[in-house]
């Protein structure tokens, strides 16, 4: 038996559990067992079964920032070429666009004769619909713990849908859709062959040419450039004004190129600027292709009708939601017609910069 129960019983203390714990204690000069209160506040301060602490829960004093930062992706600039416009509607299957070209020939006068003749040629260029979709779910228990931490789950989760089919359509609009009647602005078939830039001793990319002569960088930027639009007018039988509207489109990584100096101080950007007053320039991460690096340069609008324009039937529609026993589901829905360029030869590309 326990020396400290044998001990109990002596002094008097008949009923003790058998396992009972006893609080420090010591005997008096009369027998009797006192409690040891210091002994006891020691003890119990420095439990062995119990670490040090001298605060609240290490969890209480973390901060968490309220702000949610979203991981980067490319840019979606397909729109900033070509508007986006509704191209048919969310149940047709095809869209249909006329096109009219005018031609004839005139011949010296008679008052017999009939013999030349003025007439109209109708062409209608098909694209088709094509329809597609993204799904979201989220459950309860899941809702309800991120929501402990300040986190909207299903407005973020909508967006994430609604962002990536963005990013879908922004892909359709410049590459179309692969065994469909749907182009987009880099690979349509209406579209002029590309163009090759300046080529300097044997030396093409804009690398290359800089390299070997940097004092000249800016101008060998911009007479690439000044080509691309030489092209542009020859295409258009001289209808272009030299303060029309243009858009320079150029990869993320050639970009710096146009801050490229001469001698003087002057960038291609500057002499771009000064030239074509009404000029401007556009990221796009889709021109660094497996071919070479691209220029891709567009008159977006020619007396008064758009040259082409991002063609949707539907921007996102959102379904219903369904609720199962613990979770819900949704379905996030568009379609597009691709890029429909109305007129090819306010289109101009240059591979190999």
């Amino acid at each position: 038996m326990n020396s400290d129960i044998l001990q109990a019983r002596e002094c008097g203390v008949s009923s003790v559990y058998p396992n009972a714990k006893f609080m420090p204690y010591y005997k008096d000069k009369n027998g009797h067992l006192v409690v040891d209160f210091e002994k006891t506040k020691r003890e119990l301060a420095y439990d062995s079964a119990t670490a040090v602490n001298n605060g609240a829960p290490s969890a209480l004093y973390i901060y968490i920032d309220p702000r949610t930062i979203e991981v980067l992706f490319a840019v979606t600039n397909a729109a900033r070429i070509f508007p986006f416009d509704k191209g048919c509607s969310w149940t047709d299957d095809f869209s249909t666009y006329q096109v009219e070209e005018i031609n004839g020939q005139v011949t010296v006068y008679s008052d017999y004769a009939d013999n030349s003749k003025s007439d109209v040629n109708y062409n209608y260029p098909v694209r088709q619909n094509f329809r597609y979709q993204t799904n979201i779910s989220f459950g309860d228990l899941e809702t309800e713990r991120l929501a402990a931490a300040k986190i909207q789950l299903v407005a973020r989760k909508q967006n994430a849908a609604a962002q990536i089919i963005g990013r879908a359509e922004n892909r359709f609009q410049l590459y179309g859709v692969k065994g469909l009647q749907i182009y987009g602005l880099l690979n349509c078939p209406d579209l002029n062959p590309t163009i090759a830039p300046t080529s300097i001793n044997a030396k093409s990319t804009w690398a290359e040419k800089c390299e070997a002569d940097p004092g000249q960088a800016s101008n060998i930027v911009y007479n690439d450039i000044l080509k691309l639009r030489a092209e542009l007018s020859t295409q258009n039988g001289g209808n272009l004004a030299q303060d029309d509207r243009i858009i320079l489109a150029i990869s993320n990584k050639m970009v710096t190129y146009l801050n490229a100096s001469n001698t003087y101080g002057q960038s291609a950007k500057m002499l771009l600027q000064q030239n074509f007053p009404n000029i401007e320039i556009v990221e796009l991460p889709e021109l660094s292709t497996a071919s070479g690096e691209m220029l891709l340069m567009v008159v977006p609008e020619l007396f008064g009708d758009a040259t082409g324009f991002c063609a949707f039937s539907e921007k996102m529609r959102m379904g219903r939601l369904i609720p199962h026993s613990t979770s819900y589901e949704q379905k996030v829905m568009a379609g597009t017609c691709g890029c429909v360029i109305r007129r090819p030869s306010l289109v101009a590309t240059m591979t190999g910069i």
